[in-house]
């Protein structure tokens, strides 16, 4: 057997691959932002602006991740720095729903380090804190390639049942929590095991939880009626106030359901700004723990079903006329 020939890796400091981090290397990251969502483990990041105002700073990069939620993103070079960590802070306390903080620097000091996993250990569920080193990686002669090395992140476990705790004590439905928090946490295993291009980040305690669609403001999501004993996938508009984006979907119902293969729930939802596209299996109880692998099982095949028929549809569409999203799955 022929001994393979090896090459060696080198690691690359930043600034010997981007040189500046403003003018260099905070543009070319808002356009490789595919790159820190792999790494981050978030379906899709998608650019909102460099250099944003916020108060007395300014943001390098505003992005949204799939649901629509703000994802703010700082940069340096060289050691973090408490000027940095006071900056982010900052912008945190300025958001007022569900939001992404990520910083991305060279090295980490410990304490900063520290620092990013008191506040996921602190904060509300609704605030995720990322911190992450950035270098370059090359073999021989080779282009250098990117490496995002996250060093603190999320704990999605602990914090959720803290909330549910939380919960608890505070005498709200602390039941319903329990098994939505039970049954993502088994879907988001489910979907790992079965390596899929889906992935649940962060189980919650809602009763719906949404996947990218590959259009912002639109997602795949699943749904799940403890009391109905109902689960549902569907494809949501968030911000379709007009109806325009499910109506030009209608006048390829036919087509659309025979692709599909089942029929579909086509719900405008007149009274709200958001509109559905759905599927439902009654009979499933979503907190029968024994029957989750064929609940999973069910769930999976319309989501591929769904990301499969509609993906290149909802490409096209022209939503002009659409105006902020609603955070909440309406429940059917």
């Amino acid at each position: 057997m022929m001994t393979p020939k090896l090459g060696k890796l080198v690691t690359l400091r930043a600034t010997e691959v981007w040189g500046n981090e403003p003018q260099v290397f905070t543009p070319w990251l808002s356009e490789n932002l595919d790159l820190l969502a792999e790494a981050l483990q978030i379906d899709e990041l998608e650019l909102k602006g460099t250099e944003v105002a916020a108060g007395d700073f300014r943001l390098d990069i505003l992005a949204e991740d799939a649901e629509g939620h703000p994802v703010l993103i700082e940069n340096q070079f060289g050691a973090t720095d408490h000027r940095h960590l006071g900056q982010l802070v900052s912008y945190v306390a300025s958001q007022s729903g569900q939001a992404t903080v990520v910083w991305v620097a060279e090295r980490f000091k410990d304490d900063h380090r520290a620092a990013i996993d008191w506040l996921n250990a602190s904060t509300i569920e609704d605030f995720a804190f990322f911190a992450v080193e950035i270098e370059a990686l090359q073999i021989g002669d080779s282009d250098p390639a990117p490496f995002f090395n996250v060093v603190a992140k999320p704990n999605a476990w602990a914090r959720n049942v803290g909330a549910v705790t939380r919960q608890s004590a505070s005498g709200e439905e602390p039941d319903r929590h329990r098994v939505r928090l039970a049954f993502w946490t088994a879907f988001a295993e489910f979907l790992k095991q079965r390596n899929s291009a889906f992935s649940i980040r962060r189980p919650g305690k809602d009763h719906w939880h949404s996947f990218s669609a590959g259009r912002s403001g639109i997602v795949i999501s699943n749904t799940i009626y403890t009391k109905k004993k109902r689960i549902g996938v569907e494809l949501y508009f968030h911000n379709d106030p007009l109806k325009i984006g499910i109506r030009q979907l209608a006048l390829e119902k036919g087509a659309i359901e025979a692709e599909f293969g089942e029929p579909l729930e086509w719900q405008e939802l007149p009274t709200k700004k958001a509109s559905r596209i759905a599927i439902f299996r009654d009979g499933f109880d979503p907190a029968d723990v024994a029957t989750f692998p064929q609940q999973h099982e069910w769930m999976l095949a319309r989501m591929d079903a769904f990301r499969r028929v509609f993906g290149p549809r909802i490409k096209t569409l022209d939503l002009h006329g659409a105006v902020e999203s609603d955070d909440e799955i309406e429940e059917a």
